[in-house]
């Protein structure tokens, strides 16, 4: 950095010099840019090259006086710092008469600019000054000139270097410094990101827009909310995709202001039907007779107006059509729906769990692409043999992926053709000016129209996919100048682009007739309707599966959906699903699973697929199917995990990309990585495909990957699971793992005890509505909360659940609420006290209210009469932990806390179980395969645990160890407990007992599993996650 600094001050002193002899008025623009030029390679960036930073065309004054007659505000920043293809920010020029300090103007512009593309911060200087403004928060004309602001004079350059550095460094700028310094809210304003911020305003455009459609053409909608959603869509997308062309000087700057002045509606619709239909085409401008029936009034359209230009912030001519796509893919996230006769907007339903959609960051998108269709082996092909590909989105939504895909085989054809000695013949698919070549508008459409496929099952998502397309068709066309070789003014430019995008059901083809054939009865008539099911050999691709027999290459982000938010509206699909696909056909599903398989059967027999995935299936029970496919056929290529789990904006998401190649591979691939969300854009970008380098990644033979969890972090392991597994079987075939009660309202049944009075039977308590209860014990039952707990933990009675039901003989029996009342008086009087609220608060559709007898009663009555001794253990923790109780009368927090359900729940055979899982060897095994969760903890419930191997034979025929193992847990509990009740000097002693006995378990342990020594020194030295004598201090 030093060496950096000292050459800005010899820069800086070269300049003062000029400056000093120089008058103001003769000091250029052109002057300033080649003294920024020399300022800008200090920090590493090189502004002859254009790959990593672009410098804007300087206008001579007649050409900026045209921009002014025609009220035009494009006036791009001067550069562009590009890394990794994407634009990181930009850096405008002023002249030094420009007073940078106080002028308004100025910067608004740059932050403009900086916000439109969701830059973190942007620059502005004229040499003598250098101000960084942060461009995370949405700009307004009103801001201060000071609102987020860094100003340096160039005085004090060199005593800011650090600030300088760390904005301008390409280095640092490449390992994410900007993101990473902008993160944090500068004042007591909400960020809003700019993606977001747009969906929101189209929302509201779109609400409003129906609104009017509906009171003026009540005739053409008759109330069919499908054909209303399907003109708002289209009406919205045309109007965007003009607005864009005229950014990109394809339509007349203002156009649509022009319309404005004329009366919008009537001009636009009149332009769409004639003009844009003649030079665009396409799926975006095909006539539909209807929408030029509509009446609309010119007002609804100027809130739209006002977003599109100055003052608005949002800079058309910068914002790229990634970005559009994600903005879309938030907005459609919502849906317009009629409810009592008023049109509303509401959440999908595939949405409503999450609260909305977050689109799929570009860099991961981009990665994963390289990593499918390898460059390497592509440009091995001629160019016809590449535009001859077959890829396929199979969930393309917005079109997010399919943007990426088209820039990536863009710059391949482009790169081929360059490198090709017979390219002659293409020539009308390219253009080159200036030793930069470009592809010609017939190129991109051969291009689109012949590889790039996708289909979603969201009609209007759809048509934004194709808008998108339709977008790249105009996007990087060099300078306008050059539109007429580049065929931008021919006619239909835009025809038969979106044709390869289809509405349909990837998952759901017409033999839903023959599994499900309950489907086709009036009922479930809506059900029918809303599959929107799609046959693959007989609509939209009937081509590429007679001709190739299937696509060469998938990617995507399928849904992750679980089957149990889907039963509600689509109870016959998730039938469907279990029947279908051979990998969902046992347990609890989610959506990724069958489109796995889906896209397994519709790759042809050199295909290949390549998806971002929620990985929970590499572990969890519900995994097992499609390990089983996958591993059985050999599928598996690469595997990349990622350790960070915010790479998806307000998500926790456990991530990795998933390549499969249907050509069968001997060896799997693999990496996790742990950078952070900020390093993690450039570390991917320089990770190769394991096709390009194997010498980056870890790797385990084909044939050692079966359908037992995958441990890919792991890989020693994953190397030991077959020797393992030959004595050792997974804790799920020997018991199973249970949870807890699920009381009716846990508010109002969940008692936390201040006092209990043994000789009364009486508990006083307090709940989430009221702060002073006296209640008989036996109306409740004691709960096992995830509070403070350890291993051995002794019972504690800090918790208790108001328990309406008798249990005998192993069956439970409701309470009636009178006789809950004539036996439990105090309990029916709290209850009755709150019942309004209580009533009021329980949504689930079971619940009936209205039952007088009834009403106290839980919703989800399983588990009650499990009252037995049991293994306790928490859902979520920072290790394994595992306690015993022996009371019939203590039950687990259906959502914190799991208990085991072992054959022989004997005292000994509880406590040795006990003490297998508060091992070392077990905790190294449960942690392999947990879901981890932030902050070090892990999700250990029975999809987790049951899949750990465990030693289950020890348990048959009275071995000798079960005995051993459960005095030892046995002892450690005791000693636990006196150590907690002894004074310091004394704890010290028994706390080497209890290392002591530690040590003693985890031998018995090792032996239990059949280890060798090696294996034993193996897992003793990833050791525990939490150490079991130190957490005693914690919990005193």
């Amino acid at each position: 950095m030093q060496i950096r600094k000292n050459a800005l001050k010899t820069l800086i002193d070269d300049y003062k010099k000029i400056r000093a002899d120089t008058d103001i008025k003769n000091i250029s623009e052109q002057t300033i840019r080649s003294w920024i030029d020399d300022f800008l390679k200090i920090f590493g960036w090189d502004t002859k090259d254009t790959s990593s930073i672009i410098q804007e065309k300087q206008l001579s004054l007649i050409e900026k006086d045209k921009l002014i007659r025609i009220n035009s505000t494009s006036n791009r920043p001067d550069y562009k710092f590009i890394l990794n293809g994407n634009v990181k920010t930009f850096l405008d020029t002023k002249n030094v008469d420009v007073n940078l300090k106080e002028c308004k103007k100025s910067a608004f512009q740059i932050k403009s600019y900086g916000w439109s593309i969701s830059a973190p911060c942007s620059f502005i200087t004229n040499f003598d000054e250098f101000v960084i403004y942060d461009t995370s928060y949405q700009p307004s004309r009103e801001q201060e000139v000071t609102f987020g602001r860094i100003y340096l004079s160039i005085d004090e350059y060199l005593d800011n270097f650090e600030i300088l550095d760390n904005h301008l460094h390409k280095e640092k700028i490449s390992s994410g410094i900007l993101e990473r310094l902008y993160s944090d809210n500068l004042v007591n304003l909400t960020k809003i990101p700019t993606d977001v911020a747009f969906a929101n305003n189209l929302s509201k455009f779109r609400l409003n827009l129906g609104n009017a459609i509906i009171s003026n053409n009540s005739k053409i909608i008759n109330n069919n909310i499908e054909l209303l959603s399907y003109i708002v869509q289209m009406t919205i997308n045309r109007i965007v995709f003009i607005r864009i062309c005229e950014a990109r000087n394809i339509e007349k700057d203002g156009l649509l202001l022009e319309f404005k002045e004329k009366g919008f509606w009537e001009s636009f619709k009149h332009s769409s039907y004639y003009d844009f239909f003649e030079h665009y085409d396409g799926p975006l401008f095909a006539r539909d007779i209807r929408l030029q029936k509509l009446i609309i009034p010119d007002e609804v359209f100027e809130e739209l107006l006002y977003l599109f230009y100055y003052p608005s912030p949002y800079k058309f001519d910068v914002i790229p059509t990634t970005l559009f796509s994600n903005i879309y893919e938030i907005f459609l996230a919502k849906r317009l729906e009629f409810k009592d006769g008023i049109l509303i907007e509401e959440i999908k339903p595939e949405y409503s769990k999450t609260n909305g959609v977050v689109s799929t960051p570009q860099f991961l998108v981009k990665d994963l692409i390289k990593r499918t269709i390898i460059k390497s082996e592509i440009l091995k092909y001629n160019l016809n043999e590449i535009w001859d590909l077959k890829v396929l989105d199979f969930a393309c939504g917005s079109g997010a992926f399919i943007v990426e895909l088209f820039d990536y085989l863009q710059s391949i054809l482009i790169e081929k053709y360059l490198i090709d000695d017979d390219n002659e013949k293409y020539k009308e698919y390219f253009h080159t000016k200036n030793e930069h070549t470009v592809m010609t508008i017939e190129g991109k459409r051969r291009l689109i129209s012949g590889c790039i496929h996708g289909i979603d099952i969201d009609a209007e998502a759809v048509e934004v996919a194709r808008m998108s397309l339709a977008l790249k068709i105009i996007d990087d066309l060099l300078d306008y100048e050059d539109y007429s070789n580049l065929g931008v003014y021919g006619h239909q430019i835009l025809n038969k682009i979106g044709h390869n995008i289809e509405y349909g059901n990837t998952l759901v083809s017409e033999d839903i007739i023959e599994l499900c054939p309950e489907i086709k009865e009036q009922t479930n008539e809506k059900q029918y309707s809303s599959l929107n099911i799609f046959n693959w050999w007989k609509d939209g691709f009937e081509d590429i599966f007679s001709s190739k027999k299937g696509f060469d290459y998938i990617i995507g982000n399928p849904p992750y959906v679980e089957a149990k938010h889907m039963t509600n509206y689509t109870s016959i699909m998730h039938n469907y699903l279990k029947k279908r696909y051979s990998s969902a056909n046992k347990g609890k599903i989610d959506l990724l699973i069958p489109f796995i398989e889906r896209g397994i059967d519709l790759l042809n027999s050199n295909g290949k697929m390549g998806l971002i995935i929620q990985n929970r299936f590499f572990k969890n029970e519900y995994g097992e199917g499609i390990r089983q496919l996958i591993s059985s056929r050999r599928l598996l290529s690469e595997v990349i995990t990622f350790d960070v789990n915010n790479i998806f904006r307000d998500r926790i998401t456990y991530i990795s990309h998933l390549i499969l190649d249907k050509k069968s591979t001997d060896k799997i691939f693999y990496s996790t990585i742990k950078e952070n969300i900020y390093s993690l854009p450039s570390f991917l970008q320089k990770l190769p495909s394991s096709k390009d380098d194997e010498t980056m990644y870890s790797s385990v033979n084909s044939s050692n990957i079966n359908k037992e969890p995958w441990i890919f972090e792991n890989p020693e392991l994953l190397a030991m699971k077959d020797t393992l597994s030959v004595h050792n079987v997974p804790f799920g075939k020997f018991a199973e793992i249970r949870v807890g009660i699920q009381v009716l309202w846990v508010k109002a049944y969940h008692l936390k005890v201040l006092s209990i009075d043994n000789e009364k039977k009486l508990i006083r308590a307090k709940s989430g509505l009221d702060d002073n209860i006296i209640i008989e014990i036996d109306a409740c039952r004691s709960l096992v909360p995830n509070e403070k707990f350890y291993s051995f933990r002794k019972e504690v009675n800090d918790t208790y659940a108001i328990f309406p039901y008798d249990i005998y003989n192993g069956k439970k029996n409701p309470i009636l609420f009178d006789d809950f009342c004539n036996r439990f008086p105090l309990a029916g009087e709290y209850l009755t006290k709150h019942k309004k609220t209580i009533q009021d608060n329980i949504k689930d559709n079971k619940y009936n209210p209205n039952d007088s007898q009834k009403w106290h009663l839980y919703t989800r009555e399983s588990h009650l009469e499990r009252n037995y001794p049991k293994v306790l253990i928490p859902m979520t923790a920072n290790d394994v932990y595992a306690s015993v109780t022996l009371n019939d009368f203590y039950y687990c927090d259906n959502s914190n806390v799991n208990y085991t359900d072992i054959p022989n729940k004997s005292k000994e055979n509880l406590y040795a179980v006990a003490s297998i899982f508060n091992s070392t060897i077990f905790s190294v095994l449960a942690r392999a395969i947990a879901n981890k969760q932030q902050n070090g903890y892990y999700k250990l419930n029975k999809q987790y645990i049951e899949p750990v191997l465990f030693p289950a034979y020890i348990f048959e025929n009275n071995h000798p160890f079960v005995k051993e193992l459960a005095s030892v847990g046995i002892n450690i509990e005791e000693k636990q407990n006196e150590y907690i009740y002894s004074p310091p000097l004394k704890q010290k002693k028994i706390k080497q007992e209890l290392s002591n006995l530690w040590d003693k378990l985890d031998s018995l342990t090792a032996q239990a599993y059949k280890l060798t020594k090696e294996q034993e020194e193996y897992f003793n030295r990833l050791g525990r996650n939490i150490n079991r004598n130190d957490i005693l201090d914690n919990i005193l």
